[in-house]
């Protein structure tokens, strides 16, 4: 069974740096869902290379997301995140993690490709708050 589970905010920085190490050069689709244009699709299947929560200067707070591959780099910047949120496949696995802005506007990677990426470092789940609506 499926499941949703929200990342608490002060959570994002390690669970992002986790992830970003067990998910290094693993395809990604992003795509970004506004009320003004719908479900837009920005990039398909470029390697992982990192999530990160800016720590410094005016974009303190955002949330980066840096895909790449030898002929393709793509970056994409989440301003003023305000939830994150993870849905799970019924083997622990990561299907698509949700960024939510304060705008409304969400930003989802899906997690592509025939290995799954495991939700959490040890597929315990207990990381993570109760299960959660959002996504």
């Amino acid at each position: 069974m499926e499941r949703t589970m929200e990342i608490p905010h002060q959570g994002w920085s390690d669970y992002f740096a986790s992830l970003s190490r067990r998910a290094l050069n693993h395809p990604i689709r992003v795509e970004v869902e506004s009320g003004e244009l719908g479900a837009q699709e920005l990039v398909r299947a470029l390697p992982l290379v990192e999530i990160e929560v800016e720590t410094k200067g005016s974009e303190m707070g955002d949330i980066e997301l840096t895909l790449g591959s030898e002929r393709q780099d793509f970056m994409h910047r989440i301003a003023a995140p305000a939830q994150v949120y993870l849905k799970i496949d019924e083997d622990g696995n990561l299907e698509c993690l949700s960024i939510e802005d304060h705008h409304g506007e969400r930003t989802l990677l899906f997690f592509e490709g025939d290995i799954g990426v495991p939700a959490w470092p040890h597929s315990s789940g207990q990381e993570a708050e109760p299960p959660a609506q959002g996504l």
